[in-house]
């Protein structure tokens, strides 16, 4: 998601301010996908140079700086349909960190022990996510938030899909002798 794209549809909604906006972003996405005021800003600067918002009205404050209320405009809108309506491309990458780090150790050091090191505090990473978002899931059903509580359960889908592949590599590698040579 980009927060272009957030703001589009915020905008959608209503014609808004940066503070109010970055209120109902708080509000509706906040929890999941933290946003600071300058990024409110600095996008909304953006989108009115690309044509996806305008300037609907300013309110001259004493003392303080303009308050610019924006709209969407048709191109913000076809914007926003066009993106709403785009798949998302799965975005596991094998040019991983950690994929990088488990290939190096089988395949090249081809240290058993130091694999098994790796993928035991690997284990322990992933563990400690997936107990930050199963209590970060609880607060959003104690919130009675059904969008951020499907989120958190994919995300949680995900992070125990990652412990049972770290399980078959300790398997594959570990288990069956895979590799020749090097330490344990």
């Amino acid at each position: 998601m980009t927060i272009k794209h957030a703001l589009l549809a915020l905008l959608a909604e209503e014609p808004g301010h940066g503070y109010e906006l970055k209120k109902r972003y708080d509000e509706a996405i906040g929890l999941l996908w933290p946003l600071q005021q300058a990024q409110v800003y600095n996008n909304l600067r953006q989108m009115e140079q690309e044509g996806l918002v305008q300037l609907d009205v300013r309110v001259v404050q004493a003392n303080l700086p303009d308050q610019k209320r924006y709209r969407l405009t048709e191109s913000g809108r076809q914007a926003l349909a066009g993106w709403t309506m785009e798949p998302v491309q799965v975005s596991r990458k094998l040019k991983d960190d950690f994929y990088l780090k488990l290939t190096v150790l089988a395949a090249v050091v081809r240290d058993s022990g130091q694999l098994a090191d790796l993928l035991w505090r690997q284990r322990e990473v992933n563990l400690q996510y997936l107990r930050e978002l199963e209590r970060t899931l609880h607060e959003a059903e104690l919130a009675d938030d059904p969008v951020a509580a499907s989120l958190l359960e994919g995300a949680i889908l995900h992070a125990e899909a990652d412990l049972a592949w770290l399980d078959r590599c300790e398997e594959r590698l570990l288990s069956s002798g895979a590799l020749n040579g090097g330490g344990s």
